[in-house]
């Protein structure tokens, strides 16, 4: 006989390892420092590529006003000014990929308590199937 809550759990149980599960359940194979950390860090690293490649391209469009002025210029004014910049655009991205990583691995833990939580119900449904066969 088939037990129609034991077939509904089933479904919640493959869709949401199709849908939410894909994304939520490798999160939760980390520590949660260690998910944090990781991800920021991965964020910090591309924040410096795109910063390099952002004074790049500024030099490379401003560089007619460069060369005229590069006589004017000393190397701490330039130095202290991309420094700068960069400090502040690494601390942006550092503390917005801070709060997202943290809400990102909170969100995933609470889908995955939900998960394991039907996973405990499917459980005892065999559990209890099993006593009546036995």
């Amino acid at each position: 006989m088939v037990n129609e809550d034991k077939v509904k759990l089933m479904t919640k149980l493959a869709t949401y390892e199709k849908k939410e599960g894909k994304e939520s359940l490798p999160v939760m194979q980390y520590y949660r420092e260690d998910y944090i950390v990781y991800h920021v860090m991965k964020t910090a690293i591309a924040a410096t590529i795109a910063y390099v490649l952002l004074v790049v391209a500024v030099c490379v469009a401003r560089s007619q006003y460069l060369l005229e002025n590069v006589h004017k210029m000393t190397i701490e004014q330039i130095g202290g000014r991309v420094f700068i910049g960069y400090i502040v655009m690494l601390a942006v991205y550092i503390t917005t990929g801070l709060i997202f990583y943290i809400r990102k691995y909170e969100n995933a833990r609470e889908s995955v308590k939900r998960y394991l939580h039907w996973l405990k119900q499917l459980n005892s449904f065999y559990k209890e199937q099993e006593e009546e066969d036995s």
